[in-house]
């Protein structure tokens, strides 16, 4: 232990004194410096991933398209005449922080797959041509845990720097990958990545790695404090912290394990300013319940021992508050060391919110916000917790980050699973549960995921720098894609940013106040809701509607391949061959009318042009491997003749689905 925690002091040293250039070394040691995300990077975060490409906008078919691991920048030959996939393309300079892969090749018997090729600054010899599979399993020059198999995937965490430019390929068709790297200024001096480096920095590498496979068990620095506190139903107490400017860099709690996890609230309040509120269970990944695991900043243990080692640092003055919402009496034990800090102008506060609510339905799809940030921050992490009422997947959804008011994210994935590390290809089970440095299934239920489910990510190198504003969404998509049908999410998203940012995160007493949900009861709304069926409010049924013309070979069809909840109960169908149109009336409209549609995307749809008055609106490819529904905006128009004429007319053979349309 004491060798461990010099080896990591010495590295924080390092890192310290040669932080100017960015380098292997370099890379490695912040990954092991605790403070280092404390403070504001130079760099921006970026992600390739293989997600599925029909998503252009959130208003446009595809948004919520699934089929997320055959995408790629492009084909292309290379030096020896050979066909390779480009993954990720940058120019630097840069950095390689994680690669993400699914461990089966188009089918789970192959678990050979392809080879993945690196090439640095323009050089046509890769400096990594491995097998894919191997290298982020740990199974290559990378041993365990900078890359280290979960659930049929792996993570590499190996920093691979350049100076003027990186590609990432294939040498066999692309399947499911992630890959987050950073972009440094113009300017930024980066020594490049070569297996000669890797050789030269042998030990740094294997010092790496024993640190980060000890992780929250090595010994911290500063002299442990402890309390006990009693608190009666309703009860706070306000534990504070030594003044001056410090950090906070152990704390250990222990609750038991029962309601008591998520009706006893932690908040932390630096300089006068509350930046974490959340049950404490939650804050750990197991709001519902124990489960042990143990990560590079956070622990669970049988005993219900709960450990965190995030550096929260503060100028002045900071205080820990408990707060017992249950109805009966709580006992915590509550221990926590702090360190000197050195705050300069790029040092942050750490954050916290919990968020969770009623259950949401599984249709219509939509983008389940984490957290929103204005200010300048890092975001570091998260917790996601769903009950799923149902056996069966839960989890389709892809994150979706948005990063100082972009157009569209720069980080962009392919699944909630692969998010967290691991893959599907089957249902989970609790034989799926895991937990490496920056990685956790924490809870997984049986049989087949029908329970509750916990998965929590924590962010090293590959940390999201904002400078004025971050979204973070991960669509709410499952397999049971019904409204009666829903799932119940709980979590919590971690970052720093300035004193003065904002987020829009609550304190959601009237859900922390109340025990976790049980799988009974939501079983029970959702036969309730299920009796009830489904009707957009305020819609326009497309299959009641009479004023459809059709021209060109157009005919009507029932055969609609639909994967979702229809409004009513029922579609409007057409089969349209190239150039055949449908044309349908909506009336007693006597003002400029926003107009919205629900329309289908399957395999066997195409490209149709909309005209509203005649006049061109949009150009909506409905392809999609997977059915779904997605809602278009059109815009706002003025009726003519108190009416609007809407003109879908075929570009190719397609069928066309027409759900409802919305005028209000």
């Amino acid at each position: 232990m004491r060798r461990l925690l010099l080896t990591l002091t010495a590295l924080t040293l390092s890192f310290q004194a040669f932080s100017q250039s960015v380098t292997l070394s370099s890379l490695l040691r912040e990954m092991v410096d605790r403070q280092a995300v404390t403070r504001f990077p130079d760099y921006r975060a970026h992600q390739a991933s293989s997600y599925n490409r029909t998503s252009v906008s959130p208003d446009a078919p595809g948004w919520f398209a699934d089929s997320d691991g055959v995408w790629c920048i492009r084909e292309e030959t290379n030096a020896q005449g050979e066909t390779e996939w480009v993954l990720m393309e940058d120019n630097g300079p840069g950095a390689i922080t994680k690669i993400w892969a699914v461990c089966f090749y188009y089918g789970l018997a192959d678990t050979t797959g392809a080879n993945v090729r690196i090439y640095i600054d323009g050089s046509t010899t890769p400096v990594i041509d491995e097998n894919f599979f191997a290298l982020v399993k740990g199974q290559s020059f990378v041993a365990p845990p900078l890359a280290a198999e979960t659930r049929r995937a792996g993570n590499l965490y190996l920093p691979i720097p350049y100076a003027k430019s990186c590609k990432v390929t294939m040498n066999k068709k692309v399947f499911y990958n992630i890959i987050s790297y950073r972009r440094y200024p113009a300017g930024t001096p980066v020594e490049s990545f070569s297996m000669a480096a890797v050789e030269q920095n042998k030990p740094l590498v294997d010092s790496v790695n024993r640190v980060l496979a000890q992780g929250i068990d090595t010994p911290s620095a500063g002299k442990e404090k402890s309390t006990r506190l009693t608190l009666a139903p309703g009860e706070k107490s306000t534990v504070r912290l030594p003044k001056g400017t410090r950090a906070l860099s152990d704390m250990t709690f222990n609750v038991g394990d029962g309601n008591q996890l998520r009706q006893t609230i932690l908040s932390l309040t630096f300089d006068g300013r509350q930046t974490v509120w959340s049950p404490i269970g939650d804050f750990f990944s197991v709001g519902v319940g124990i489960r042990p695991y143990s990560t590079w900043e956070r622990s669970a243990a049988e005993d219900g021992t709960l450990r965190c080692r995030w550096m929260m640092p503060y100028r002045e003055s900071a205080s820990a508050t408990f707060e017992n919402l249950s109805d009966t009496t709580v006992q915590i034990e509550f221990a926590y060391k702090t360190v000197p800090y050195e705050w300069t102008s790029e040092s942050m506060y750490f954050h916290s919110r919990w968020k969770s609510g009623d259950p949401t339905p599984g249709f219509p799809l939509f983008d389940y916000n984490m957290v929103e940030v204005q200010g300048r921050g890092v975001y570091v992490g998260d917790q996601f917790t769903v009950l799923n009422p149902a056996e069966g997947w839960w989890g389709e959804g892809d994150e979706k980050v948005w990063v100082d008011n972009e157009s569209f994210p720069s980080l962009f994935g392919t699944g909630t699973e692969d998010y967290y590390g691991w893959a599907g290809g089957v249902v989970p089970t609790s034989a799926d549960q895991f937990s490496v440095p920056f990685l956790a299934n924490v809870r997984v239920a049986d049989p087949n995921s029908k329970g509750y489910n916990t998965c929590t990510r924590t962010r090293s190198l590959d940390a999201i720098p904002f400078a004025e504003h971050l979204r973070f969404d991960i669509e709410s998509s499952g397999s049971m894609r019904y409204n009666w049908f829903h799932m119940l999410y709980a979590v919590n998203a971690f970052w720093y940013a300035d004193g003065d940012a904002t987020d829009n995160a609550e304190e959601l007493r009237q859900y922390a106040s109340q025990p976790p949900m049980t799988l009974s009861a939501l079983e029970q709304l959702n036969a309730a809701a299920k009796e009830q069926g489904y009707s957009v409010d305020g819609a326009i049924e497309a299959e009641n509607l009479s004023t459809y013309t059709l021209a060109d070979g157009a005919v009507e069809t029932d055969a609609i391949d639909v994967w979702g909840d229809r409004s009513g109960g029922r579609l409007k169908g057409f089969n349209l061959p190239a150039g055949g149109s449908v044309t349908v009336r909506l009336t007693e409209l006597f003002a400029e009318t926003p107009l919205k549609m629900c329309v289908v995307t399957n395999s066997s749809s195409s490209e149709v042009e909309i005209r509203v008055n005649g006049e061109l609106v949009r150009t909506l490819n409905l392809n999609s491997e997977h059915a779904a529904m997605p809602v278009i905006d059109l815009g706002s128009f003025e009726p003519k003749e108190n009416a609007l004429e809407i003109r879908f007319t075929a570009l190719r053979n397609t069928q066309l689905g027409l759900d409802y349309f919305l005028t209000k």
